[in-house]
Order: structure tokens, then C-alpha cells, then sequence
């Protein structure tokens, strides 16, 4: 039996690599509220969602007196409007929790077309299954924002690389977790619990990320050596080569031969 090839989102980096507050004036409402219009699309780019379904993402509980989330979408929608991402020919005013919301997708502004991720339907069910004290939205930015990160190599049809020099270009993500925490205005602390989250498995389901941890250098002898970043990779075949050809750029990047031992604890 053939496969079934597996759904996915193209997410723009943009509306990632940074706080989408202050650069867009949107709340991260944004991020699910766009994959789910493009998990419902048909072939004639239509798709239907109701404001509960957005919610039930965060596990509100709906009651009389909506609460600010409601808001948040509906000013994410209106965005989409605005920047003619879509059209929706219904007055936001008057929706309710479980009015249908008929949008036509204007494909051409909607899909990224350059400088996206993809997110797969596995990956976001992952996401959906985690039930720990941090929730699911901090686990689904911090998990788009590393993965936008991620160079993806090109591919031909069957799988085979495109690249003469795949070790130049390692699919690993390896910045450091102050920059990350200061694009994304969140704390180290939250930052490293959906880092833990992403990294550890879920019943029988494998974690998405795989990290390792590198070691320190010591740029200056008078002063006490500093761990570098640590280095994560998407969890697929060949995420070990990845590693060494990311560990060996880190090499290249802060001018050393080796990494020595890691200091209390890297993060």
C-alpha cells in the first residue's frame, strides 16, 4: 500500500522570527488561527473554522461572557482581511463561538511562497497531545521559531540532495536561548520548558526535536570559560550526521579545535 504523503502548513518565518506584537500589532492568536485555516482549506481555497475550535486549542472553557481570547481572534482575522490575506464576507461582530466562518483564501498573500517552515500535521498533533503546566501556545511558538531556523537542504523527488556540500549547510538549529527569549519576549524559564516538552516523548509518540548538548570555549583565559549553544535537530533519519556537521560549523564559527567540558548547566 502507498503511503499516505503527510499534511503540512508552510508557515511565513517572519511573523516568527521576532515578537509579532510589536512587529505586526497582532497577538500570538495569529499562529493557530492560521494553521487551522489552512488545515480546513479545500482545493478551492476555502476553509471553515468557528471561533470555538481556535479556543479549544488553548482549552478555554466557553462561557456567556466571552473572554479576551475571542477578541484576539477576531482582531487576527481582521488582520488577514486587511493585508488581503483573506476574505470573509460575514460581519465579525456577530459571530458566535460556533458560527461557521466561511473565508476564501487569496493564496497568492496567504501562502508563503519564500522564507518559510513547514509544520507538519504529526508535528502540531504532538503539540495538541502535550498536557503540561506550560501551555500549548508557548510549546507551538517555540517550536515554529526553531524550526524556522532549521535550514532545509533541497531535495529531489526521490529524496535525494540537490547540494554538492551538505556539511556547509547542517539542518540543526543553534542559537542561543538569550536570543531566542529576547525575539520572542518570553523567558529563559518558559523558553526551556517547551524546549523540554519538545525534546521528550508522549506516550508512544517520539519527541520532534533531538538536542545535544555541545560544551564550552574560553575566548579570554582571564576569564571563566562559557558554554555555547545548544544544538537541535529535527527527529528523522540522518539527524546524527546533522549533528556532527552542525558541531563541526560551531567549531568553524568560534574558532576552536575542540569544546571543553560544559559548564553547570547549558542552556
Amino acid at each position: 500500500m502507498q503511503q499516505k504523503t503527510e499534511y503540512f502548513t508552510r508557515f511565513p518565518n517572519d511573523y516568527i522570527q521576532g515578537n509579532i506584537k510589536s512587529k505586526y500589532g497582532i497577538s500570538r492568536k495569529f499562529y493557530i488561527t492560521y494553521i487551522l485555516i489552512d488545515k480546513y482549506r479545500s482545493y478551492e481555497d476555502y476553509s471553515w473554522i468557528t471561533i470555538r475550535k481556535v479556543l479549544d486549542f488553548y482549552g478555554y472553557k466557553t462561557h456567556r461572557n466571552k473572554p479576551k481570547a475571542f477578541k484576539e481572534i477576531l482582531d487576527v482575522l481582521e488582520y488577514m482581511i486587511n493585508n488581503k490575506m483573506i476574505e470573509v464576507q460575514q460581519d465579525l461582530d456577530s459571530l458566535g463561538y460556533d458560527t461557521g466562518i466561511e473565508i476564501k483564501i487569496i493564496s497568492e498573500n496567504f501562502d508563503a511562497c519564500k522564507d518559510f517552515s513547514k509544520i507538519t500535521s504529526s508535528q502540531f498533533d504532538f503539540i495538541m497531545l502535550n498536557e503540561s503546566s506550560i501551555n500549548r501556545e508557548n510549546i507551538l511558538v517555540a517550536f515554529l521559531y526553531i524550526n524556522s531556523y532549521i535550514f532545509i537542504r533541497q531535495r529531489d523527488d526521490n529524496g535525494n540532495e540537490l547540494s554538492s556540500k551538505p556539511q556547509e549547510k547542517p539542518e540543526a538549529f543553534f542559537r542561543s536561548i538569550d536570543s531566542m527569549s529576547q525575539e520572542l519576549s518570553m523567558s529563559k524559564d518558559t523558553i526551556n520548558q517547551c524546549i523540554q516538552c519538545l525534546t521528550s516523548s508522549i506516550g508512544d509518540k517520539e519527541p520532534l526535536l533531538i538536542k545535544k548538548e555541545v560544551g564550552s570555549v574560553q575566548p579570554d583565559p582571564k576569564k571563566p570559560p562559557k558554554n555555547v549553544p545548544n544544538i537541535y535537530v529535527l527527529n528523522k533519519k540522518g539527524y546524527e550526521q546533522e549533528i556532527e556537521w552542525a558541531i563541526a560549523k560551531m567549531l568553524e564559527i568560534y574558532n576552536v579545535d575542540s569544546f571543553g567540558e560544559i559548564k553547570g548547566g547549558n542552556k
